[in-house]
């Protein structure tokens, strides 16, 4: 918790020092699927990774993309009580990378997509809680999507399941933002 609470703060205030490389997303998500395996089995979940044959390269913070996607995928482990978690990634063209975190998990209410990537925010609260957790994941993952300059949407269905869906840019213009922070030390 406390190293979330730090991480927010750095993004929040400007402080985070992203470092924007070329790298290919396929070879660092079919890493982080294989290190989730163990946790989906001991659920006995099937986790899937779908991916075309060729390289998908992006410029991005890699740190944070690798942390958007431990936390989605961590997620949709944790709430998903039986089924599948699926991580599909495909070029949706125009320059365009696309990753979609499915799963057969509990899902979510209408209400609460309206507030998820709000600090502190869990659809289920009080003493009955069923999953642990801070509230904190889902607002640094819309914080590193916006240093990264992609897109993120959801679709969620209770007791059916949720598609967390993130698309990057490849031709992003991140020579703009590093000069910015330089004069303001400041994200916009």
């Amino acid at each position: 918790t406390i190293d979330m609470i730090l991480s927010m703060s750095s993004v929040q205030s400007g402080n985070y020092k992203a470092t924007f490389e070329k790298f290919d997303l396929v070879a660092d998500l079919k890493k982080m699927v294989n290190e989730f395996k163990s946790l989906s089995d001991d659920k006995g979940l099937n986790l899937k990774f779908t991916y075309p044959k060729q390289e998908l390269f992006i410029t991005a913070d890699r740190y944070t993309v690798n942390q958007i996607f431990q936390n989605l995928i961590n997620n949709a482990i944790k709430y998903t009580l039986k089924g599948y978690v699926e991580v599909y990634l495909k070029n949706i063209g125009d320059d365009k990378i696309k990753v979609e975190i499915r799963d057969s998990g509990i899902g979510m209410s209408q209400e609460y997509l309206q507030k998820m990537f709000m600090p502190f925010s869990q659809e289920d609260v009080g003493y009955k809680r069923e999953f642990e957790g801070n509230g904190l994941g889902l607002a640094l993952v819309k914080k590193y999507i916006e240093l990264n300059l992609a897109e993120i949407s959801v679709e969620s269905e209770k007791n059916i399941g949720s598609v967390f869906s993130v698309i990057f840019d490849c031709n992003a213009n991140f020579v703009e933002i590093q000069s910015k922070e330089n004069h303001t030390n400041k994200y916009h």
